[in-house]
Protein backbone atom coordinates (compact mmCIF):
# COMPACT_ATOMS: atom_id res chain seq x y z
CA UNK A 1 0.00 0.00 0.00
CA UNK A 2 2.82 2.38 0.87
CA UNK A 3 4.48 1.87 -2.51
CA UNK A 4 1.17 2.44 -4.29
CA UNK A 5 0.61 5.73 -2.44
CA UNK A 6 4.16 6.82 -3.22
CA UNK A 7 3.63 5.92 -6.89
CA UNK A 8 0.38 7.91 -7.05
CA UNK A 9 2.05 10.91 -5.39
CA UNK A 10 4.91 10.86 -7.88
CA UNK A 11 2.45 10.55 -10.79
CA UNK A 12 0.43 13.57 -9.65
CA UNK A 13 3.58 15.64 -9.11
CA UNK A 14 4.66 14.69 -12.62
CA UNK A 15 1.23 15.69 -14.01
CA UNK A 16 1.52 19.11 -12.35
CA UNK A 17 5.03 19.64 -13.75
CA UNK A 18 4.04 18.51 -17.25
CA UNK A 19 1.00 20.81 -17.23
CA UNK A 20 3.18 23.74 -16.21
CA UNK A 21 5.69 22.95 -18.96
CA UNK A 22 2.89 22.78 -21.52
CA UNK A 23 1.56 26.13 -20.32
CA UNK A 24 4.96 27.72 -20.88
CA UNK A 25 5.21 26.59 -24.50
CA UNK A 26 5.53 29.61 -26.83
CA UNK A 27 2.01 30.51 -27.97
CA UNK A 28 2.40 34.10 -29.14
CA UNK A 29 1.29 34.73 -32.71
CA UNK A 30 3.73 36.44 -35.06
CA UNK A 31 2.38 38.27 -38.13
CA UNK A 32 4.70 39.03 -41.03
CA UNK A 33 4.03 41.43 -43.88
CA UNK A 34 4.91 39.70 -47.15
CA UNK A 35 4.23 42.74 -49.31
CA UNK A 36 1.14 44.47 -50.60
CA UNK A 37 -1.92 43.13 -48.80
CA UNK A 38 -0.36 39.76 -48.05
CA UNK A 39 0.28 38.84 -44.42
CA UNK A 40 1.23 35.52 -42.86
CA UNK A 41 0.61 34.43 -39.29
CA UNK A 42 2.32 31.68 -37.37
CA UNK A 43 3.26 30.38 -33.94
CA UNK A 44 7.04 29.99 -34.02
CA UNK A 45 8.71 27.56 -31.63
CA UNK A 46 12.37 27.52 -30.69
CA UNK A 47 14.15 26.22 -27.63
CA UNK A 48 15.36 29.76 -26.96
CA UNK A 49 11.77 31.07 -26.83
CA UNK A 50 10.73 28.16 -24.61
CA UNK A 51 13.65 28.69 -22.24
CA UNK A 52 12.84 32.41 -22.17
CA UNK A 53 9.25 31.68 -21.08
CA UNK A 54 10.45 29.34 -18.30
CA UNK A 55 13.01 31.89 -17.08
CA UNK A 56 10.42 34.67 -17.17
CA UNK A 57 8.00 32.56 -15.10
CA UNK A 58 10.66 31.74 -12.50
CA UNK A 59 11.73 35.40 -12.31
CA UNK A 60 8.10 36.46 -11.85
CA UNK A 61 7.57 34.07 -8.95
CA UNK A 62 10.83 35.22 -7.33
CA UNK A 63 10.02 38.90 -7.79
CA UNK A 64 6.46 38.58 -6.50
CA UNK A 65 7.51 36.13 -3.77
CA UNK A 66 4.58 33.99 -4.81
CA UNK A 67 1.92 34.18 -7.47
CA UNK A 68 1.38 37.94 -7.26
CA UNK A 69 -1.76 40.05 -6.93
CA UNK A 70 -4.62 41.31 -9.07
CA UNK A 71 -4.79 44.89 -10.38
CA UNK A 72 -6.80 45.77 -7.25
CA UNK A 73 -4.07 44.39 -4.98
CA UNK A 74 -5.87 41.17 -3.98
CA UNK A 75 -3.54 38.15 -3.73
CA UNK A 76 -4.17 35.85 -6.68
CA UNK A 77 -4.49 32.85 -4.37
CA UNK A 78 -7.38 34.56 -2.57
CA UNK A 79 -8.89 35.68 -5.89
CA UNK A 80 -8.86 32.11 -7.22
CA UNK A 81 -10.37 30.68 -4.02
CA UNK A 82 -13.75 32.27 -4.77
CA UNK A 83 -14.04 30.47 -8.11
CA UNK A 84 -12.75 27.17 -6.76
CA UNK A 85 -15.49 27.18 -4.13
CA UNK A 86 -18.03 28.02 -6.81
CA UNK A 87 -16.96 24.98 -8.85
CA UNK A 88 -16.99 22.71 -5.79
CA UNK A 89 -20.72 23.47 -5.49
CA UNK A 90 -21.27 21.45 -8.66
CA UNK A 91 -18.34 18.99 -8.52
CA UNK A 92 -18.88 17.51 -5.06
CA UNK A 93 -22.67 16.97 -5.33
CA UNK A 94 -22.20 15.45 -8.80
CA UNK A 95 -19.56 13.06 -7.43
CA UNK A 96 -21.52 11.89 -4.39
CA UNK A 97 -24.82 11.57 -6.28
CA UNK A 98 -23.16 9.56 -9.06
CA UNK A 99 -21.46 7.22 -6.60
CA UNK A 100 -24.36 6.66 -4.18
CA UNK A 101 -27.45 6.93 -6.38
CA UNK A 102 -25.77 5.22 -9.33
CA UNK A 103 -24.68 2.28 -7.17
CA UNK A 104 -28.11 2.01 -5.52
CA UNK A 105 -29.93 1.98 -8.85
CA UNK A 106 -27.42 -0.60 -10.10
CA UNK A 107 -28.19 -2.91 -7.18
CA UNK A 108 -31.94 -2.54 -7.77
CA UNK A 109 -31.51 -3.25 -11.48
CA UNK A 110 -29.47 -6.35 -10.60
CA UNK A 111 -32.40 -7.73 -8.60
CA UNK A 112 -34.72 -7.50 -11.65
CA UNK A 113 -32.09 -8.13 -14.34
CA UNK A 114 -33.88 -11.23 -15.66
CA UNK A 115 -37.27 -9.52 -15.94
CA UNK A 116 -38.45 -7.57 -18.96
CA UNK A 117 -38.47 -4.20 -17.23
CA UNK A 118 -35.01 -4.91 -15.83
CA UNK A 119 -33.62 -5.55 -19.31
CA UNK A 120 -35.28 -2.38 -20.62
CA UNK A 121 -33.91 -0.24 -17.78
CA UNK A 122 -30.45 -1.75 -18.19
CA UNK A 123 -30.54 -0.92 -21.91
CA UNK A 124 -31.56 2.68 -21.13
CA UNK A 125 -28.74 3.01 -18.60
CA UNK A 126 -26.22 1.78 -21.15
CA UNK A 127 -27.63 4.14 -23.78
CA UNK A 128 -27.41 7.21 -21.54
CA UNK A 129 -23.91 6.19 -20.46
CA UNK A 130 -22.81 6.48 -24.10
CA UNK A 131 -24.14 10.03 -24.65
CA UNK A 132 -21.61 12.88 -24.17
CA UNK A 133 -22.41 15.15 -21.25
CA UNK A 134 -22.23 18.34 -23.31
CA UNK A 135 -25.00 16.94 -25.56
CA UNK A 136 -27.11 16.18 -22.48
CA UNK A 137 -26.46 19.71 -21.22
CA UNK A 138 -27.55 21.27 -24.52
CA UNK A 139 -30.65 19.04 -24.57
CA UNK A 140 -31.55 20.12 -21.01
CA UNK A 141 -31.10 23.79 -21.94
CA UNK A 142 -33.27 23.35 -25.03
CA UNK A 143 -36.06 21.67 -23.05
CA UNK A 144 -35.96 24.42 -20.43
CA UNK A 145 -36.16 27.13 -23.12
CA UNK A 146 -39.18 25.36 -24.64
CA UNK A 147 -40.79 25.12 -21.20
CA UNK A 148 -40.24 28.85 -20.58
CA UNK A 149 -41.85 29.67 -23.95
CA UNK A 150 -44.85 27.56 -22.93
CA UNK A 151 -45.39 29.40 -19.66
CA UNK A 152 -42.84 28.00 -17.23
CA UNK A 153 -41.60 30.76 -14.87
CA UNK A 154 -38.53 32.38 -16.50
CA UNK A 155 -35.14 32.41 -14.79
CA UNK A 156 -31.52 33.16 -15.69
CA UNK A 157 -30.27 30.14 -17.61
CA UNK A 158 -26.74 31.40 -18.34
CA UNK A 159 -25.42 32.81 -15.10
CA UNK A 160 -23.37 32.08 -12.01
CA UNK A 161 -24.76 34.84 -9.81
CA UNK A 162 -28.08 33.33 -8.75
CA UNK A 163 -28.46 30.82 -5.91
CA UNK A 164 -29.81 28.23 -8.34
CA UNK A 165 -27.16 28.75 -11.05
CA UNK A 166 -25.24 25.61 -10.04
CA UNK A 167 -28.18 23.21 -10.43
CA UNK A 168 -28.21 22.67 -14.21
CA UNK A 169 -24.39 22.36 -14.57
CA UNK A 170 -24.39 19.98 -11.60
CA UNK A 171 -27.18 17.88 -13.14
CA UNK A 172 -25.34 17.74 -16.47
CA UNK A 173 -22.10 16.64 -14.80
CA UNK A 174 -23.96 14.01 -12.78
CA UNK A 175 -25.82 12.13 -15.52
CA UNK A 176 -23.00 10.40 -17.39
CA UNK A 177 -21.04 9.15 -14.32
CA UNK A 178 -24.33 8.15 -12.66
CA UNK A 179 -25.31 5.90 -15.56
CA UNK A 180 -21.73 4.66 -15.72
CA UNK A 181 -21.99 3.55 -12.08
CA UNK A 182 -25.36 1.92 -12.77
CA UNK A 183 -23.91 -0.10 -15.64
CA UNK A 184 -20.73 -0.98 -13.75
CA UNK A 185 -22.62 -2.10 -10.62
CA UNK A 186 -24.93 -4.36 -12.62
CA UNK A 187 -22.03 -5.84 -14.61
CA UNK A 188 -19.85 -6.40 -11.55
CA UNK A 189 -22.62 -8.05 -9.56
CA UNK A 190 -23.59 -10.18 -12.56
CA UNK A 191 -20.03 -11.46 -12.79
CA UNK A 192 -19.94 -12.13 -9.05
CA UNK A 193 -23.29 -13.94 -9.19
CA UNK A 194 -21.73 -16.58 -11.39
CA UNK A 195 -19.31 -17.71 -8.67
CA UNK A 196 -19.73 -21.14 -7.10
CA UNK A 197 -20.44 -19.85 -3.59
CA UNK A 198 -23.53 -18.02 -4.86
CA UNK A 199 -24.91 -21.19 -6.43
CA UNK A 200 -24.17 -23.09 -3.22
CA UNK A 201 -25.90 -20.46 -1.07
CA UNK A 202 -28.99 -20.53 -3.28
CA UNK A 203 -29.13 -24.32 -3.26
CA UNK A 204 -29.06 -24.30 0.56
CA UNK A 205 -32.12 -22.06 0.67
CA UNK A 206 -30.51 -18.75 1.59
CA UNK A 207 -32.93 -15.88 1.03
CA UNK A 208 -32.66 -13.77 -2.12
CA UNK A 209 -31.71 -10.57 -0.32
CA UNK A 210 -29.02 -12.27 1.78
CA UNK A 211 -27.47 -13.64 -1.40
CA UNK A 212 -27.63 -10.18 -2.99
CA UNK A 213 -26.00 -8.73 0.13
CA UNK A 214 -23.08 -11.16 -0.17
CA UNK A 215 -22.75 -10.49 -3.91
CA UNK A 216 -22.73 -6.73 -3.32
CA UNK A 217 -20.19 -7.00 -0.49
CA UNK A 218 -17.82 -8.96 -2.74
CA UNK A 219 -18.35 -6.43 -5.56
CA UNK A 220 -17.70 -3.44 -3.30
CA UNK A 221 -13.94 -3.28 -3.97
CA UNK A 222 -14.49 -2.86 -7.71
CA UNK A 223 -17.24 -0.28 -7.15
CA UNK A 224 -15.13 1.80 -4.74
CA UNK A 225 -12.23 1.68 -7.17
CA UNK A 226 -14.40 3.54 -9.70
CA UNK A 227 -14.45 6.67 -7.50
CA UNK A 228 -11.29 7.97 -9.13
CA UNK A 229 -12.71 7.39 -12.62
CA UNK A 230 -15.92 9.22 -11.70
CA UNK A 231 -14.02 12.22 -10.34
CA UNK A 232 -11.67 12.22 -13.34
CA UNK A 233 -14.62 12.33 -15.70
CA UNK A 234 -16.34 15.13 -13.75
CA UNK A 235 -13.20 17.29 -13.62
CA UNK A 236 -12.36 16.71 -17.28
CA UNK A 237 -15.90 17.75 -18.28
CA UNK A 238 -16.03 20.71 -15.89
CA UNK A 239 -14.47 23.39 -18.18
CA UNK A 240 -16.74 22.73 -21.18
CA UNK A 241 -19.91 22.50 -19.05
CA UNK A 242 -19.09 25.74 -17.21
CA UNK A 243 -18.31 27.39 -20.54
CA UNK A 244 -21.63 26.31 -22.07
CA UNK A 245 -23.50 27.47 -18.95
CA UNK A 246 -21.54 30.74 -18.66
CA UNK A 247 -20.91 29.59 -15.09
CA UNK A 248 -17.85 31.48 -13.90
CA UNK A 249 -16.13 28.77 -11.92
CA UNK A 250 -12.62 27.34 -11.89
CA UNK A 251 -13.14 25.32 -15.08
CA UNK A 252 -14.47 28.30 -17.04
CA UNK A 253 -11.67 30.59 -15.91
CA UNK A 254 -9.04 27.89 -16.48
CA UNK A 255 -10.04 27.88 -20.15
CA UNK A 256 -10.07 31.67 -20.28
CA UNK A 257 -6.64 31.90 -18.65
CA UNK A 258 -5.14 29.44 -21.14
CA UNK A 259 -6.68 31.28 -24.11
CA UNK A 260 -5.42 34.61 -22.76
CA UNK A 261 -1.90 33.23 -22.16
CA UNK A 262 -2.21 34.01 -18.45
CA UNK A 263 0.01 31.16 -17.26
CA UNK A 264 -0.01 32.07 -13.57
CA UNK A 265 -3.80 32.14 -13.30
CA UNK A 266 -4.13 28.95 -15.36
CA UNK A 267 -1.75 27.17 -12.99
CA UNK A 268 -3.60 28.46 -9.94
CA UNK A 269 -6.94 27.20 -11.28
CA UNK A 270 -5.47 23.84 -12.31
CA UNK A 271 -3.60 22.91 -9.12
CA UNK A 272 -6.64 22.78 -6.76
CA UNK A 273 -8.51 20.57 -9.24
CA UNK A 274 -5.46 18.31 -9.47
CA UNK A 275 -5.27 18.22 -5.67
CA UNK A 276 -8.94 17.23 -5.45
CA UNK A 277 -8.31 14.39 -7.91
CA UNK A 278 -5.30 13.30 -5.84
CA UNK A 279 -7.33 13.24 -2.61
CA UNK A 280 -10.04 11.08 -4.21
CA UNK A 281 -7.43 8.64 -5.59
CA UNK A 282 -5.70 8.33 -2.20
CA UNK A 283 -8.95 7.85 -0.28
CA UNK A 284 -10.23 5.24 -2.75
CA UNK A 285 -6.92 3.37 -2.56
CA UNK A 286 -7.01 3.41 1.25
CA UNK A 287 -10.61 2.17 1.35
CA UNK A 288 -9.82 -0.49 -1.25
CA UNK A 289 -6.81 -1.62 0.79
CA UNK A 290 -8.86 -1.89 3.97
CA UNK A 291 -11.57 -3.89 2.18
CA UNK A 292 -9.03 -6.29 0.68
CA UNK A 293 -7.33 -6.66 4.06
CA UNK A 294 -10.69 -7.43 5.66
CA UNK A 295 -11.43 -10.08 3.03
CA UNK A 296 -8.03 -11.73 3.60
CA UNK A 297 -8.55 -11.81 7.38
CA UNK A 298 -12.02 -13.31 7.00
CA UNK A 299 -10.73 -16.08 4.74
Amino acid sequence: MGLRLLRDTVIFLAVGIVFMLILLLPREMEIEHQGGLVFTAGYPFTLELYKGNIDAFIDYVKEEKGFGTTAAGTPLTKHVQRYILRSLKIVLPAFFIAMTVGTTIGVLLFTIRNKKRGRILTFLAEMFASIPDFFLFIAIQYLIILAIHRGFPPFELYSSDQWYSFIIPCLSLTLFPLFHMVRLTVTTMNNEAGEDYVQTAQSKGMSKWRVIGHVFANSWVTIVNQAQMVMLYILSSLPIIEKLANYHGAGYLLLESILNNDNVLALLFFLPLLLLMYVVVIISQLVRGRLLEKDVNET
